[in-house]
């Protein structure tokens, strides 16, 4: 295989898995991920447009109850604690309201693995969102049933995330030792099988292979109703268990996935959560950000 064969083509076509492994191997220098870069934007913007979507973010609505934390999480921080959530309907459609008062048409409501509570939560939030008129997409882990699912379609939610972060076991037990890979891939077929556009995640730098990384992937590309990806990369909290445990990745990882991811979903969102590289990911072909826009914070209020 060829470089520039490969990139010629793939302005065309969704490329291989055998092309997305070499592509990734053949990338490593700057010289080569910035080509990769170039054909990867001219994907998106052939496929999806130049629109870059700023969606808001409402986070934090239900307290992660996966025991122990996942290892590069806040919640895995010695002392961290909860800031809790207690808003009741009249105070939600205020809270819309700011959302479109910012030009914001999509919220993301994010919340922790709570199975207890995580449907009805999500819910009752949904309802006054989406009577607002806002378009709203859920991010809640593996903590929904499939009545939750079909209840979340009736009231037209725009998708539904199930994040596997990684598809490789061995790493997902030891970075994520609270968590079930298998209810994860099992929430993501019910979300499928009840015709919602799902959202999946890739986390970039755990000790996953290239291999790995495509396998992922292409198993995403079997999902019909496959809507979102997802992109984010490793960062390490000060005074969390991976501090001086593992080296963090480049955010130039997660580019190179974003572009690879580009070139085999073509028409797709892709999402990478982190402002601070924005620019980089716009160049990678990304077309989507929450985090960057209008968000609800409970410590911190509401932001721009």
């Amino acid at each position: 295989m060829e470089f520039e064969e490969i990139l010629e083509v793939a302005l065309d076509r969704a490329i291989t898995k055998e092309e997305a492994l070499f592509l990734f191997k053949e990338t490593e220098e700057p010289s080569k991920y910035l080509r990769l870069f170039e054909v990867a934007t001219a994907v998106r913007e052939k496929e999806c447009g130049k629109l870059f979507r700023l969606d808001g973010w409402m986070g934090g609505i239900t307290e992660c109850k996966i025991d122990p934390p996942c290892r590069y999480c806040r919640r895995a921080i010695p002392g961290y604690k909860w800031e809790g959530w207690d808003v009741n309907s009249e105070q939600l459609k205020k809270i819309a309201d700011a959302f479109k008062s910012t030009g914001t048409t999509t919220v993301e409501i994010g919340g922790g693995t709570n199975p207890e509570v995580a449907g009805p939560t999500v819910i009752e939030i949904l309802k006054v969102l989406r009577e607002s008129g806002l378009n709203v997409w859920v991010n809640v882990g593996p903590a929904l049933e499939e009545e939750h699912i079909q209840e979340m379609k009736k009231l037209g939610v725009e998708a539904i995330t199930s994040s596997f972060e990684t598809m490789n076991k061995k790493i997902f037990q030891e970075i994520k030792p609270g968590d079930s890979l298998e209810k994860r891939i099992k929430l993501a077929h019910l979300i499928n099988d009840n015709g919602v556009p799902l959202i999946s995640v890739i986390m970039v730098g755990i000790g996953e292979s290239y291999q790995d990384r495509v396998d992922h992937l292409f198993y995403l590309k079997k999902f019909k109703n496959f809507y979102q990806l997802a992109v984010s990369w490793l960062k390490i909290h000060p005074g969390g268990p991976l501090e001086g445990k593992i080296i963090p990745p480049s955010p130039i990882e997660a580019a190179r996935t974003v572009a690879i991811g580009r070139l085999i979903f073509r028409n797709i969102h892709i999402n990478v959560s982190d402002p601070r590289h924005i620019q980089l990911w716009i160049m990678a072909g990304a077309n989507r950000m929450v985090h960057a826009g209008a968000s609800l914070h409970k410590k911190g209020g509401f932001s721009i």
